[in-house]
């Protein structure tokens, strides 16, 4: 996946990245317009995505992350240049060495790979028990909520007698 970011490199505003990922695609404009169209609702027609392709019209911040949907790619592809995606990414920055150290060493590629896939299932594994955590903590603080509006509801009703 990382060699379809070196083309973008001198595509360097939204419009030249919006023209580069539909033609990578293979789709006109009027397509483009039509796969806006199932996510939000809204139909836009082929002037409007050339607007946008050519910066005469600005792209609205609601449009970014279903345009991103479309391509298959992270709201940063739109915005920044390859090495500034790969620089705020580690994940990025671990593939493009893993794919440099392939070209070297297949077997300490793999290795490496392997290395990285525990590491992230310690990760994961991290954030879920994070998540519980903050689930169990919700539900504490929802029960004390529930605990809270009866005693005011009460005080209500005593204050109305």
């Amino acid at each position: 996946m990382i060699q379809n970011y070196n083309i973008v490199v001198n595509n360097t505003t939204i419009e030249e990245r919006i023209y580069h990922f539909r033609t990578r695609n293979h789709w006109s404009q009027t397509e483009l317009g039509e796969k806006i169209k199932e996510i939000t609702g809204k139909p836009l027609g082929r002037d409007v995505i050339s607007n946008y392709e050519k910066g005469r019209r600005k792209v609205p911040s609601e449009l970014v992350p279903v345009l991103a949907k479309i391509f298959g790619i992270s709201t940063d592809e739109l915005f920044y240049k390859y090495e500034e995606v790969v620089a705020k990414s580690p994940t990025l920055q671990a593939i493009e060495a893993s794919e440099k150290l392939a070209k070297k060493d297949v077997t300490e590629a793999y290795l490496k790979a392997m290395e990285a896939l525990k590491q992230s299932q310690v990760e994961i594994q991290a954030l879920r028990d994070q998540a519980e955590t903050f689930k169990n903590e919700m539900n504490r603080y929802k029960k004390e909520a529930e605990e809270a509006q009866a005693v005011i509801d009460k005080v209500k009703k005593n204050l109305s007698l």
